[in-house]
């Protein structure tokens, strides 16, 4: 049995080689339990940074890493899909370049797999007011996908997924390039089985990791790339800030007003249920930018929305 981890990474100089050398040690043990075999593609999602030096450097000890360069960059999701497409392993598991998920994670994922489940969702467990934001983040995106009709049931976001083989090539015989795995998983016609995990880190051990990280980087004279995200101006955003800004002035005028005139109560009620509905709508259009139209794009069929420039075995 063949275990494949896929990591894509965008500038992660600073805690690259850490993770790395976390996840090997987890999958040598997993694999000496099941007696098995592993591989770890990453997939270099246009890096500016030294992500591709330390790759390369790892890959050289260790056979079992291989590495998918793209042109450019393409975003998380066309890298998770190239990596999904360059897999030769039985099962299939998808992780970020990320501190916080510890060792032993694997092998948690790994149970509920032999017990039966083809694909897992593995959540950590907020740290204080990061558990609380993305539980309301989390319903705000539910709501929006209802409201909006999107094909696919939202089944929230997972910090690691696994995959088997089976679910795996359904996934990857769907003709679409970008596959947005958060709705487009219901589609495999597999139960997606959810379990929680906690770290061994609080943020702000993280914070002074990757703090420590940058000062050695650049005492060694690595350049220090910041990362970015795009920012597209969609309708969406547009709408959302259009329905904000006639709350803001609805709530303004109205209070202003009370000042000079008597108005009845009843009004006053219906002014306050339209600026609700205002905002309302203003969350969910937000909503909308940001997660819809990365649904949107797994609809491109004939699209192609990432090239791969070379494979390094």
């Amino acid at each position: 049995m063949k275990i494949s981890l896929v990591i894509p990474v965008y500038n992660e100089q600073e805690i690259l080689a850490e993770v790395l050398e976390k996840y090997t040690s987890d999958l040598k043990n997993v694999c000496k339990e099941i007696e098995g075999t592993y591989e770890i593609v990453a997939v270099n999602d246009g890096c500016t940074d030294e992500s591709v030096r330390i790759l390369k450097d790892h890959a050289k000890l260790n056979r079992n890493i291989r590495i998918v360069n793209l042109d450019q960059r393409y975003g998380k999701e066309s890298a998770i899909t190239a990596g999904m497409e360059a897999t030769t392993g039985d099962i299939i598991i998808l992780a970020d370049v990320d501190l916080l998920n510890p060792i032993g994670i694997f092998e948690k994922i790994l149970i509920e797999y032999f017990e039966g489940s083809n694909i897992v969702y593995a959540y950590r467990e907020g740290i204080g007011f990061e558990n609380t934001r993305r539980k309301v983040s989390d319903r705000i995106i539910r709501l929006a996908t209802k409201v909006f009709g999107v094909e696919g049931k939202y089944t929230g976001k997972a910090n690691i997924m696994l995959y088997s083989r089976a679910a795996a090539d359904v996934l990857i015989a769907i003709p679409n390039k970008n596959k947005y795995l958060r709705t487009m998983d219901n589609w495999t016609g597999f139960e997606i089985k959810k379990i929680q995990y906690s770290t061994n880190y609080t943020k702000q051990e993280i914070r002074a990791k990757v703090q420590v990280a940058k000062l050695t980087a650049r005492a060694n004279g690595c350049p220090y790339a910041h990362r970015s995200r795009a920012r597209e101006h969609t309708p969406s955003k547009i709408y959302s800030l259009t329905c904000l800004l006639l709350s803001v002035l609805l709530i303004g005028g109205w209070i202003a007003l009370l000042q000079f005139t008597n108005i009845q109560w009843m009004w006053t009620l219906v002014v306050s249920i339209t600026a609700f509905m205002l905002l309302l709508a203003s969350f969910l259009f937000f909503a909308r930018a940001i997660m819809i139209k990365r649904i949107g794009t797994v609809h491109k069929d004939e699209e192609t929305l990432y090239i791969v420039e070379s494979v390094i075995n």
